[in-house]
């Protein structure tokens, strides 16, 4: 137990480390007019100007605004991908049939799909959501479709040998073989849905973070884009973090 303590202090004071040593070297570069840092707001800058947004009712809408565009986009990602990464996984003809179309539309970036989002859907919530939608969907079902791809045959044969139909085999073999695979597509697809909002609001949004920063630069007020940047990231870390306790949850083994 106290070794256990003892690794998790030294995990955490390396974290704020790495922290302290980005700041650093940030503010190093800004002083020392380094290449074109001097244009880069410096980290006093940065936190005046945080002060001033942070505590005042625009970041608590804008942030709310984002997280909830992110939460529902991902959330519907996964309930399509994941039964559908299991589906082609397991299933060889199911594969055959739907995999071929899913490679053909993966490459698109999410960005390409602003302009049918706009089309598809006739307000701009629906088609901000889309757009993460497209961001988050292809990391977690090609997740999924991995995990049950390494499963290891040896499982199902004994599965079988100790009477299971295909119904255990997929409940207790299939979707349990694949959940660490799962977990890790469901924290990438997040990470992705954030990346694809921002661009998605700078265009067809009308708030949120990523029109906020957009706003911001339009106005060339750039402490406030480095304030918006540092809002997502700490948003998108706490999310992150989140599945991966809840994952943890899911799959105890893997810590033993």
């Amino acid at each position: 137990m106290n070794a256990n303590r003892y690794r998790r202090g030294i995990d955490i004071g390396l974290s704020f480390l790495s922290i302290g040593l980005l700041l650093g070297v940030w503010q190093a570069l800004v002083y020392l007019h380094v290449y074109r840092f001097a244009y880069i707001p410096s980290l006093p800058e940065v936190v005046d100007a945080g002060r001033d947004y942070v505590f005042s009712s625009d970041f608590v809408s804008d942030a709310v605004a984002s997280t909830l565009r992110v939460l529902a986009a991902w959330g519907a990602a996964a309930i399509i991908a994941i039964p559908l990464g299991l589906a082609i996984g397991w299933n060889k003809t199911f594969s055959d049939l739907s995999l071929p179309t899913l490679e053909l539309l993966r490459p698109i970036p999410p960005i390409a799909w602003i302009p049918a989002g706009i089309l598809f859907f006739p307000n701009v919530e629906g088609s901000v959501v889309f757009i993460c939608f497209v961001g988050a969907f292809f990391p977690i079902l090609l997740n999924t479709i991995n995990g049950v791809k390494q499963i290891e045959q040896t499982h199902f044969r004994a599965a079988r040998c100790l009477g299971a139909g295909q119904r255990e085999v997929f409940r207790d073999v299939v979707v349990r073989g694949a959940m660490p695979s799962i977990i890790v597509g469901l924290a990438l697809g997040m990470g992705i849905a954030w990346m694809a909002l921002v661009a998605a609001e700078m265009i067809a949004g009308q708030y949120g973070l990523g029109y906020m920063i957009w706003r911001a630069y339009s106005l060339a007020q750039y402490p406030v884009i480095i304030v918006g940047m540092v809002a997502i990231g700490l948003i998108g870390a706490g999310m992150s973090a989140c599945i991966r306790l809840f994952g943890r949850k899911l799959t105890p083994w893997q810590s033993q």
